[in-house]
């Protein structure tokens, strides 16, 4: 029989991208959120949507009833309701990775960040990888935390600035990075889905995999890291949305202490205000290479805002 699918925090960014390959593909699955309005203009029937709320547990009792995989995406991209990283990334997962064990639930994927582990003085990885961890240590489900590289809506920032006229980078911009688009990313976390499957070995004997060396040897199936298919420096990000747009390239290149400086400042202003800035001044200081994956291209993205 088909495994039944939990997908939480379907309104997002990927998890919109998420609800389109599961309808495409005609999975069973059940879409949870907190607005009947956002999920049903996702196309949704009734007996696809449950209503909750992640950050109260009492809200998410007999949510997992009959599930036998959770995809999450829940976390905070801007912070409302006075709630902060821990209440949402981490304690929102918990409640509802207890309610999964307590429901016999089999495997439980979580969306996080690419190398989260290695940057936990930025407030949201930190939050983001207390869960994971407490994920990978259940012993009551299949764990996989799936860690991306970041998206293609990230990377419009480079598209704005272009578009204004002028792109600004930190020290020489070589810095690379290999961004992914929602729909190649969600086509990766529905084969990470399929129990008992190994989406490392499809991923690394597929051929759109252009360098098996970016694959890290620590990885397994628990752990997943993945990025779209082409690398960039960030200086190239920017030429290509000027390319994008058939605009004169102009760069201004910042030294990388201001970088520093700016980092410093937003870990003491509070979460709501510096939280993202610190996210990307910290994670924009080395390469962020990932496992290549993908069909979709950074160029014709950029081309498709035009």
């Amino acid at each position: 029989m088909q495994a039944k699918i939990l997908l939480a925090g379907a309104t997002g960014y990927l998890g919109r991208y998420l609800v389109q390959a599961l309808l495409k593909q005609d999975k069973g699955f059940v879409a949870l959120g907190r607005s009947l309005k956002k999920l049903g203009a996702m196309g949704l029937g009734e007996e696809q949507i449950k209503l909750a709320q992640v950050t109260d547990p009492m809200s998410l009792a007999g949510c997992c009833d009959g599930i036998d995989i959770v995809i999450s995406c829940v976390g905070i991209t801007r912070q409302k309701d006075g709630l902060n990283y821990m209440d949402v990334d981490y304690q929102a997962n918990i409640n509802l990775l207890e309610e999964a064990e307590r429901s016999g639930v089999k495997k439980f994927i979580y969306i996080s960040a690419f190398n989260a582990p290695n940057y936990q003085s930025a407030r949201m990885l930190y939050a983001k990888e207390q869960f994971a961890q407490r994920l990978l240590s259940s012993q009551m489900l299949e764990p996989c935390v799936i860690r991306p590289n970041g998206f293609f809506s990230d990377i419009e920032a480079f598209y704005a600035m272009a578009k204004a006229g002028r792109a600004y980078l930190f020290g020489w911009g070589d810095v690379k990075v290999n961004p992914i688009h929602g729909e190649d990313l969600a086509r990766f976390c529905l084969e990470a889905a399929e129990l008992g499957a190994h989406p490392i070995e499809s991923v690394i004997n597929g051929s759109q995999v252009k360098a098996k060396q970016t694959w890290k040897p620590r990885q397994n199936r628990h752990e997943l890291a993945i990025g779209g298919p082409d690398v960039f420096s960030i200086k190239e990000l920017a030429q290509l949305a000027f390319k994008a747009m058939d605009k004169p390239e102009k760069l201004m290149h910042l030294p990388d202490w201001v970088r520093k400086l700016a980092l410093a400042v937003a870990k003491q202003l509070p979460e709501r205000v510096g939280g993202p800035a610190e996210f990307f001044l910290t994670v924009s200081g080395q390469d962020m290479v990932a496992p290549v994956y993908g069909e979709h291209h950074l160029l014709e993205h950029f081309k498709s805002l035009s």
